[in-house]
């Protein structure tokens, strides 16, 4: 019989000014094989079996409470126009969407250019065509264009704030291409269930993409655990219940309009299905 060889997993990426030689005396006592490679200014931490990875990262959460590290490197290190210099994709996301903003206050005309489907305005009263119509005339850009509009400062307000605060964790570590890619299978995803679920409508915002990059980050650091991707706890669980209070439909009765459920939901779906499958190719292409 051969001896079968270690599968070794990445557990996290270390700033090496961080000393943790304490914690490394804590894995050899519980008798857990780990390594450690230095790259750049990063430490990786490894270990031998995928059955340890829970109780690694236990100890480590534990070990961080206890011995507060430095600041993790990427954005949060950065002053604002560093950030704008690394975040592109995030940055004329943003700026869409307040012209999106900006076009549905002062330029309502051209809004129907922007929809998931045409529609035409007789007085009072609104036709919608289907989106069957839309993609026949080869208007594909409707699949993503309603992400850019936005009904109210508030609405914009919100999914900017987020966008950014999301983005700026994603497009650093991943690159501009990468964000891009997802951000447009998120809008795809997103649009598609609102518009399966409500019918022709008028409906729009960055809300399905946002909740998409909550799924993704989530899920990413959860396979693949890098500093950067680490959410504060109660972030998490206010987006959620933000997402679940929508549904009830006790905000729609608190605000004009309707919230997009469907397309919170199949964003953050989409999300985190995207973050699992980057997280596992990432940690898999650095499996030794």
């Amino acid at each position: 019989m051969t001896e079968q060889q270690p599968e070794w997993v990445q557990i996290a990426d270390i700033p090496s000014q961080y000393d943790i030689t304490e914690f490394y005396h804590q894995l050899e006592a519980q008798g857990i094989r780990f390594r450690v490679r230095e790259r750049g200014d990063m430490v990786e931490l490894w270990v031998a079996s995928s059955e340890d990875v829970r109780e690694v990262v236990r100890m480590l959460q534990d070990y961080s409470i206890h011995h507060p590290p430095p600041p993790p490197p990427g954005m949060p290190q950065l002053g604002f126009k560093e950030q704008v210099q690394k975040m592109p994709v995030v940055v004329v996301l943003i700026l869409l969407s307040i012209v999106g903003s900006a076009i549905v206050d002062w330029g309502f005309p051209l809004i129907h250019w922007f929809t998931f489907q045409d529609f035409e305005l007789f007085g009072d009263s609104i036709s919608f065509d289907t989106a069957d119509m839309a993609m026949a005339k080869g208007q594909y850009w409707r699949l993503i264009t309603p992400i850019f509009l936005h009904f109210g400062i508030f609405h914009v307000a919100f999914n900017s704030v987020w966008m950014w605060e999301l983005g700026r964790r994603v497009e650093p570590l991943a690159g501009s291409m990468h964000i891009l890619m997802v951000v447009l299978l998120m809008a795809l995803a997103s649009n598609i269930a609102q518009y399966l679920w409500s019918g022709p409508s008028l409906f729009g915002g960055m809300s399905g993409v946002v909740y998409g990059l909550l799924g993704y980050v989530w899920m990413r650091n959860k396979v693949a655990p890098r500093p950067i991707l680490a959410l504060p706890n109660g972030l998490l669980v206010f987006m959620l219940v933000w997402l679940f209070v929508g549904m009830t439909g006790l905000i729609d009765l608190l605000m004009s309009g309707s919230i997009a459920n469907a397309a919170h939901a199949a964003g953050l779906v989409s999300g985190m299905v995207l973050g699992i499958w980057s997280g596992k190719v990432e940690s898999g292409g650095e499996r030794q």
